[in-house]
């Protein structure tokens, strides 16, 4: 063999290599991807599920005449010294129909709360927020947070209140949700 085919010879080792690296890092990179893909749809799926099920607890919470807990009132949430206590109220209490949350709990009327499935209270008001409540309800192990936003306008909050639930995650690329929105209408 000859100094030239030598040289060819290796050459040719080199260019296969680096065409057989190439194509096994295009592989890799590949299957990450759609590891993460995977992951996020299936984490979007959970989510959703989720919100949804918050959605039907809520209203399943209206239906039932559900107590409320930790919402005093404002200026524009009139309860006459008791603070609400229910969807519909009782003697003690006044109902969140006769709450206006708009401009009782911040611009917008945002008034953020958590499913509570103890016996006493099943909505505990939160805060007043743009942002994520820090006291959100934990799912699965942490890996979800959930929020229930009651809100309402000027003039329809005695018969309607709009439902957001948003449920939240993070993983490597940031944070996402899942938010469902729906009206409730005073039975």
């Amino acid at each position: 063999m000859s100094n030239d085919q030598l040289g060819q010879s290796i050459l040719e080792v080199v260019v296969a290599a680096t065409v057989g690296i190439l194509v096994v890092a295009a592989l890799v990179f590949a299957t990450l991807f759609s590891l993460r893909d995977a992951n996020f749809a299936k984490a979007s799926a959970q989510a959703t599920k989720l919100a949804q099920e918050g959605m039907e607890m809520v209203r399943t919470s209206r239906d039932r005449d559900g107590r409320i807990g930790n919402l005093t009132g404002t200026a524009n949430c009139p309860v006459s010294g008791n603070p609400v206590c229910s969807w519909n109220g009782d003697a003690s209490c006044s109902s969140i129909w006769s709450c206006q949350l708009y401009n009782s709990y911040g611009s917008g009327g945002n008034a953020y709360f958590r499913f509570n499935s103890s016996a006493s209270v099943n909505l505990d008001y939160l805060t007043t927020r743009s942002d994520m409540p820090s006291s959100a309800e934990d799912l699965l192990n942490g890996k979800f947070k959930r929020v229930i936003i009651l809100s309402d306008d000027s003039t329809s909050y005695a018969t309607q209140k709009t439902i957001t639930v948003i449920v939240q995650w993070s993983d490597t690329t940031g944070i996402h949700e899942s938010r469902l929105i729906t009206i409730l209408r005073k039975l």
